[in-house]
């Protein structure tokens, strides 16, 4: 028997179609919750470092990094910023993440972060956090890539890291189109995920405002 569109019934095309409306509406949630998150984070402060790093892992360990490792970590890294006493961690205000797997990258984290506007030098204090990550974090296993010492690889969003105020237009636009077109996006899905895996999040550190 065939359907409509004149493919056979419970074929692999109905498969493939559930997939893809799964996956599509995956990424309208993830939209939604991000730029509410954005929003929200203007709200509560007129202005913001805003910092991206893909926190990742040195080619030599990445055999030995699993989908449980990387989430470990990621609970980990988020434990310390909410914990640790340095001001390093503590001038976080707020992160949206995404745990992707690339056929050439492996297992990785982008990490779009509101950082207090109070430091003024974007691209070191995300060299700091990326560094964090290897030595704190993972011990010595990780790598990551600075964006913010790299914005000219956001030319097709427009540049929305940095410095970032409220009523820039400009780069508040950027930022949104960012978090609507990559961070939001959900392809390069973890090949070993189950549906109970959360791969895009969002923490808000209340203590901060």
């Amino acid at each position: 028997m065939f359907d409509k569109n004149g493919y056979p019934e419970n074929s692999q095309y109905d498969d493939e179609l559930r997939s893809r409306r799964t996956t599509q509406a995956r990424m309208r949630r993830n939209r939604h919750s991000g730029l509410g998150f954005e929003e929200e984070m203007f709200i509560n402060s007129s202005r913001h470092l805003i910092l991206h790093i893909t926190t990742s892992y040195q080619r030599k360990y990445r055999n030995g990094v699993t989908l449980s490792t990387i989430q470990n970590h990621r609970d980990l890294f988020l434990r310390h910023i909410k914990e640790y006493p340095t001001a390093l961690l503590q001038m976080v205000r707020g992160i949206i993440w995404k745990l992707e797997e690339g056929d050439r990258s492996g297992l990785h984290l982008h990490l779009l972060i509101f950082y207090s506007a109070q430091r003024k030098s974007d691209v070191i204090v995300a060299q700091e956090i990326g560094e964090h990550w290897v030595n704190e974090v993972t011990r010595g296993w990780g790598d990551y890539w600075n964006t913010n010492a790299n914005k000219e690889k956001l030319k097709r969003w427009g540049v929305g890291i940095g410095q970032v105020n409220r009523h820039d237009n400009s780069k508040r636009e950027s930022l949104q189109a960012f978090i609507a077109n990559y961070m939001a996006k959900a392809n390069q899905v973890p090949r070993n995920r189950t549906e109970d895996d959360k791969l895009f999040g969002m923490r808000f550190f209340d203590r901060l405002r």
